[in-house]
């Protein structure tokens, strides 16, 4: 019996229509979130094995939608046993040389010299090298904007992915707080927030960016916790590929009076904008909105984006003021915002939104309130 995977959030017929309204024969998607995203093949770190995003390198994998309607999936042969896929054709190869020549065979059969496809700018060299055999270098056009323009708008199937993955997060921080101490070591907390997300049903690990102080969190290294320190905790749980991003902060004392005072400004920033978030204002005016709250509590600007949204990558497209955005239903934003602390340690919030016909409801369910441990 073969089980059959279907593509959690694409829905095929505006793919189709953005393909021709951009006046495209088809598109070429190479990258592990687009091919995942429009054939359901677990391309992802997050989206269950991540074997397939461990061999791509030997064992690529390319979806090729056309602008009549087809949809035809390139994958490694092992990952098609004994399964099907909501694709009109899947083609097989067993390395990388028989998944050009694959890719060559139906591309020559396919496509006019002077037929306009579509790639994503992080399309390989080697497979734009084998497009080049069959059509002109000026006919490409870049589409990643043709594809995110889809991801950003969430069916109610991807909601429910983010809506777990962010209750993953929330419960795996309510456990941590419990047991960080001063003298722990941060590759302890990093090590036990993974295993903790894991246990609460996450199918992958976005990111453990965790700080003591001003150390850099993007880096794990070793140190060991002191009184009187912040405690970053922003973490990403993944579930079947979509992922989740919250933050929270801790501290090792008593709470200095200034550093609570600037976190419940800063908490309370990051709520105006997640209130502002209604279909039709653009992502420039929420940065200015932002900008304006900031003067109003006379705090320096201290971002080069207000937040960003959130799907199969954790920064999407970010709010900036010059971005070319506008807020719709159905899309999931991170508000997330910080001011410098006098010790140079970064304190704000980030929660999640969902914008809906009426306005924003916050998936992020737990008290942001900065907690002494």
């Amino acid at each position: 019996m073969a089980y059959h995977i279907q593509p959690t959030g694409m829905e095929k017929a505006k793919l189709v229509e953005q393909i021709r309204e951009r006046g495209l024969d088809g598109i070429l998607l190479s990258s592990a979130e687009n091919v995942y995203y429009t054939s359901g093949l677990p391309t992802l770190p997050g989206s269950g094995n991540p074997i397939l995003f461990a061999l791509k390198n030997q064992l690529p994998s390319f979806v090729y939608a056309s602008a009549d309607g087809k949809v035809t999936l390139f994958c490694w042969i092992g990952a098609t046993l004994g399964f099907t896929f909501a694709v009109d054709e899947v083609r097989s190869f067993f390395n990388q040389e028989s998944a050009l020549e694959e890719l060559g065979d139906f591309l020559k059969a396919t496509l006019s010299p002077d037929a306009k496809i579509g790639v994503e700018s992080s399309c390989p060299l080697y497979v734009l090298t084998k497009l080049y055999e069959f059509i002109t270098p000026s006919t490409l056009a870049t589409v990643d904007d043709l594809l995110l323009s889809l991801r950003l708008i969430k069916t109610e199937e991807e909601l429910i992915l983010m809506r777990k993955a962010t209750a993953i997060v929330e419960a795996a921080v309510a456990e941590l707080r419990g047991q960080i101490k001063t003298g722990v070591s941060r590759l302890w907390v990093i090590n036990a927030a993974k295993r903790l997300m894991l246990e609460h049903g996450a199918t992958g690990i976005g990111h453990t960016t965790i700080a003591f102080g001003t150390s850099n969190p993007e880096i794990a290294f070793d140190e060991t916790l002191e009184t009187g320190q912040v405690v970053t905790l922003d973490l990403g749980a993944v579930v079947d590929g979509y992922t989740s991003d919250n933050r929270r902060l801790l501290y090792t004392g008593p709470l200095p009076a200034d550093l609570q005072q600037l976190h419940q400004t800063m908490c309370a920033i990051v709520d105006q904008v997640g209130q502002a978030l209604r279909p039709g204002i653009s992502f420039a005016d929420l940065y200015n909105l932002a900008t304006e709250l900031y003067a109003a509590h006379n705090l320096p600007p201290y971002f080069i984006n207000v937040g960003h949204s959130i799907g199969l990558q954790t920064e999407e497209a970010w709010i900036t003021f010059d971005s070319p955005y506008t807020v719709q239903a159905g899309m999931v934003l991170n508000i997330e915002l910080y001011s410098g602390y006098h010790d140079g340690s970064h304190i704000g919030d980030e929660e999640t939104f969902l914008v809906t016909e009426d306005g924003a409801v916050k998936l992020t369910q737990t008290s942001p309130a900065l907690q002494s441990i």
